[in-house]
């Protein structure tokens, strides 16, 4: 069965493409008859292809066949072909028949709801018939084929039935001409489409385009948009595809050109509108196209976005959607504030981390009047105070102002059904942006991303993706496969998800892809790219290379700390070795500074901007001091804080409750006992120190959640703690796992109250315990535990910490790892029985790093996502690693620590 999730991307260039590599060498010919007249209005594409050889020498060359043939459904049909040409007669061979000819492919759904080609194939003499009537002879007398005749229309057909795996096609003949498919139900809708006395083309508005005549064209590509929505349901769900059909009737039909470069599959031409009073064209009443410039505010881990450049806006909710909003007191103030967005409507969905999670979302809106969309967005949340009678969230983070609006869909009733699923909004002014979430973490954590440049703009990667997009369009999708993994997943139907799976590596291989229509003299722009980032092969993918490597005087005893250039934010190390000394070590390996303290480092240390000029200082606790440095290494005014000889404190947390630079010090000592600061060494009331009964397993969490903070505490005697600014227990608090935790900290997904707001843990057992921040336990799952030596713990991915974790059983020197569903990932077994140091390294888009320390023999084995050892042996390190991700050359630099040496390494990720 040839219905594959592929084709939702490149089916047609496969087809294009597939005929050399089961054939040779093509080139062109004339036709005798019109096929485009026989083919039937239930086409959705139609592929003409010539100029096979210069094709097939391209594949060769780029290597872009080698993508190819990864499919699975690749390497079916070429077994089929080599299963024909085998009793193919003589030198006569099935290559040449197909040598120097238009054929056509079309794509169709079949009345049993599978993917279903017919191809069109002329047969120019009487060798070639000869050659035909040969090879069906010969099928007859083989024992593993079976053919039958019959009649249909005054047409003699014939079915051909491959017995040893039950395949079947059938073809007929038509002026000189052979039609064949797999699918009997479509060969009788040519032949009835044929009958007719002048059959129509379906490609008649394009009666003059032909790109075959053209340099570097592979083939023509015809796309019928009414017909498409149905290809795509074989895919995906149901529930989606009213926003499919609606998005597809922008345009009625079009016909494109195919390019391949080594890098890019590319399709150009132009749409012609679909002039129906309903459709998206017709709502949309679209003029000059409007150029991107939301990509400032685009996180990098954006998935899929769906972009509108067109003056009014507001035309967009004219879409009739199955989804009814009841009417509100306030619905005149909505429908005026829809009014002052201008130019550009986006809708962006986040990476997910898992298959079972919905998407977070965001909708970029951009205003042509700040001052009237400001003045009616409070003019809203007035409104909806009063008829709600409750006080909605109103809080700054970051700079930026966060507003929550408690009316259920109201990007849905500004922009229509295309932009339903928000429960509630919490809503962000930048710049000329109104941004809605239907959360307020991912509200937060779109902040995170902005001030800490992760967009488009800034990524080297979208950049060079974006300069093969077109710049100015009324209507654009963008997808990040790699990113979209879990939520392709997600809406893809039951039946093809093994299918999708099966061509993983083609998608994720090129895994950019964008389609724009932009509105040119009454026609449609159209350009659909699918882009593979360039990889440098210089270097092996799978070997490690040293940079550098600095020696010291002394033992190393710490990790090696990530940390900025306080002046150009380089990517700078700290270590400090067994004389208790720091050492700061520059981007190319040089030693700046030093300093001697008076213990070892407990925890991380933490760069913040501090001072009357915000330069970025380092922050970090030793056994009872809190020390603040400044670039040099020197201590700042009013640091160290200096805590009793008697606390030996395991940690510094730094809370900012506003993300407004007026932060608070927290440290717990190895007695359970929490003291917290603020930055010119006031202790907070209730913190003095605010004493638990147990030792803590991880460092305090804090949370905002609706108006309340929250900071949350884990014993390593099971018990949880929910502690307000004064340190007063929240209700329902504490309460207990009923099993101690080895370490790890808690998983976090913040929602708009205490009661929706999830967390979860796992017991040194194996349990994973879910529950509120109303102390209520929400769910109980086990994870497998195969005997009573397996210990638990829960591991936060390294660069975020709240987002993004797996589960890990230790046992007897076996390592096994989980991701969040309990999944087993891979599982490995090392040297000692010692307990092994873990860390989880998620650098999105797929690219994950899972680095396993043995502290007796002093290695670490890194893992890529699929548990294979990267580099092919252990890195000698005696503490956990460090590892950037250089995006614009897709290398990575680990940074480890081994007796008296700090060494930078690098190396790639085979994908």
């Amino acid at each position: 069965m040839l219905k594959r999730l592929f084709f939702y991307f490149i089916g047609f260039v496969v087809l294009a493409s597939l005929a050399y590599y089961g054939f040779s060498r093509w080139q062109a010919s004339r036709e005798k008859v019109n096929l485009w007249a026989i083919v039937p209005e239930s086409a959705a594409i139609v592929v003409e292809t010539n100029n096979h050889e210069a094709l097939a020498v391209h594949l060769s060359k780029t290597g872009l066949w080698q993508s190819l043939e990864a499919l699975p459904v690749v390497q079916d049909f070429q077994e089929g072909i080599s299963l024909l040409d085998t009793i193919a007669p003589g030198k006569q061979r099935l290559a040449r028949f197909l040598d120097k000819k238009n054929i056509l492919t079309s794509a169709h759904v079949t009345a049993e709801k599978e993917l279903g080609f017919v191809f069109y194939v002329p047969v120019n003499s009487v060798g070639e018939h000869r050659f035909l009537r040969t090879l069906t002879e010969n099928l007859v007398k083989h024992p593993d084929f079976e053919q039958t005749s019959r009649n249909y229309n005054n047409v003699l057909v014939t079915d051909v039935t491959y017995k040893p795996l039950d395949l079947h096609y059938t073809y007929f003949t038509y002026h000189n001409n052979i039609i064949l498919s797999t699918s009997a139900g479509l060969i009788k809708e040519v032949i009835d489409k044929a009958s007719q006395d002048n059959p129509v083309s379906i490609a008649g508005d394009y009666k003059s385009a032909n790109y075959l005549n053209q340099a570097d064209v592979y083939a023509n590509v015809f796309v019928n948009n009414s017909e498409v929505p149905a290809v795509l349901n074989l895919f995906l769900n149901d529930d989606i595809m009213p926003q499919v059909r609606y998005l597809s009737s922008l345009c009625r039909n079009g016909m494109l050109q195919l390019k391949l470069q080594e890098d890019k599959i590319f399709l150009n031409g132009f749409s012609n509108p679909d002039l129906a009073k309903t459709s998206l064209h017709t709502n949309l009443s679209a003029v000059k196209p409007k150029a991107i410039r939301v990509k400032d505010y685009l996180p990098v881990r954006t998935a899929v976005l769906f972009h509108f450049g067109v003056q009014q806006v507001t035309r967009i909710k004219q879409y009739q959607s199955s989804v009814k909003f009841p009417p509100t007191p306030y619905d005149a103030t909505i429908d005026s504030l829809a009014t002052t967005i201008r130019q550009e409507l986006a809708l962006a969905y986040l990476e997910s981390a898992s298959i079972r999670t919905s998407p977070e979302k965001v909708v970029y809106a951009r205003t042509a009047n700040k001052a009237s969309a400001s003045m009616l967005l409070s003019q809203l949340i007035a409104q909806a105070k009063v008829s709600s009678n409750s006080t909605p969230y109103s809080g700054t983070y970051g700079g930026f102002t966060i507003q929550q609006l408690p009316v259920p869909e109201l990007p849905g009733r500004m922009f229509g059904g295309l932009f339903t699923g928000f429960e509630e909004s919490y809503v962000v002014m930048l710049d000329d942006y109104l941004l809605f979430t239907d959360e307020l973490s991912t509200a937060r954590s779109l902040i995170d991303d902005i001030l800490a440049e992760k967009v488009w703009s800034k990524s080297a990667t979208q950049q060079a993706f974006q300069e093969q997009t077109l710049q100015e369009a009324n209507f654009s999708f963008f997808l990040n496969t790699v990113n979209a993994w879990n939520i392709l997943s997600r809406y893809t139907s039951e039946d093809e998800r093994e299918s999708l799976l099966q061509s993983s590596s083609f998608i994720r291989r090129f895994n950019h892809v964008s389609l724009q229509y932009a509105r040119v003299e009454g026609q449609y722009y159209t350009s659909l790219v699918l882009w593979k980032p360039e990889r440098n092969s210089k270097t092996s993918q799978r070997n490690f290379t040293v940079a550098y490597s600095v020696p010291f005087g002394s033992r190393l005893i710490s990790k090696p700390f990530a940390v900025r250039n306080i002046v150009d934010r380089s990517r700078e190390i700290i270590v400090q070795d067994s004389v208790f000394a720091l050492h700061n070590i520059t981007s190319d390996g040089r030693r700046t500074w030093s300093d001697t303290l008076s213990s070892a480092v407990r925890g991380d240390i933490v760069q913040l901007p501090l001072g009357p000029d915000s330069r970025l200082r380092y922050l970090f606790a030793t056994a009872n001091r809190i020390h603040a440095l400044d670039g040099q290494g020197r201590s700042i005014e009013n640091f160290p804080f200096n805590l009793t000889d008697t606390v030996a404190l395991q940690r510094l947390t730094i809370i900012d409750y506003e993300r407004s630079g007026n932060y608070n010090l927290l440290a717990d000592d190895e007695l359970g006992n929490l003291h917290m600061y603020d930055i010119r060494g006031n202790g907070i009331q209730g913190w003095e120190p605010r004493r638990m009964d147990y030792k803590l397993a991880a460092a305090p969490q804090y949370l905002h959640v609706g108006n309340r903070d929250v900071i949350l505490v884990l014993l390593e005697n099971g018990y949880v703690y929910a502690l307000n600014r004064n340190g007063d227990a929240y209700q329902g608090f504490p309460f207990s796992l009923k099993s101690p935790v080895t370490a790890g900290a808690v998983a976090i997904k913040v929602g708009a109250d205490l009661r929706r707001t999830e967390l979860a843990t796992v017991t040194r057992y194996g349990e994973v315990v879910t529950f509120n921040l109303q102390g209520r336990v929400l769910r109980r799952q086990k994870l497998p535990r195969p005997s009573k030596n397996a210990m638990f713990e829960l591991v936060q991915d390294e660069y975020n910490s709240a987002g993004s974790y797996v589960f890990v059983r230790q046992e007897l020197g076996k390592v096994a790892i989980f991701d969040p569903e309990r999944k087993l990932l891979f599982e490995k077994r090392f040297v000692t029985s010692a307990p092994k140091l873990v860390q989880f390294f998620n650098f999105g888009g797929g690219q994950l790093i899972y680095a396993i320390t043995e502290t007796g023999p002093q290695e670490t084995y890194l893992y890529d996502a699929g548990g294979k050892l990267i580099g092919g042996a252990p890195l000698e390190s005696s503490q956990p690693v460090t590892i950037y991700h250089n995006e614009a050359e897709n290398t990575y630099s680990l940074y480890k620590v081994y007796r008296k040496e700090l060494q930078k390494v690098n190396f790639r990720l085979q994908r």
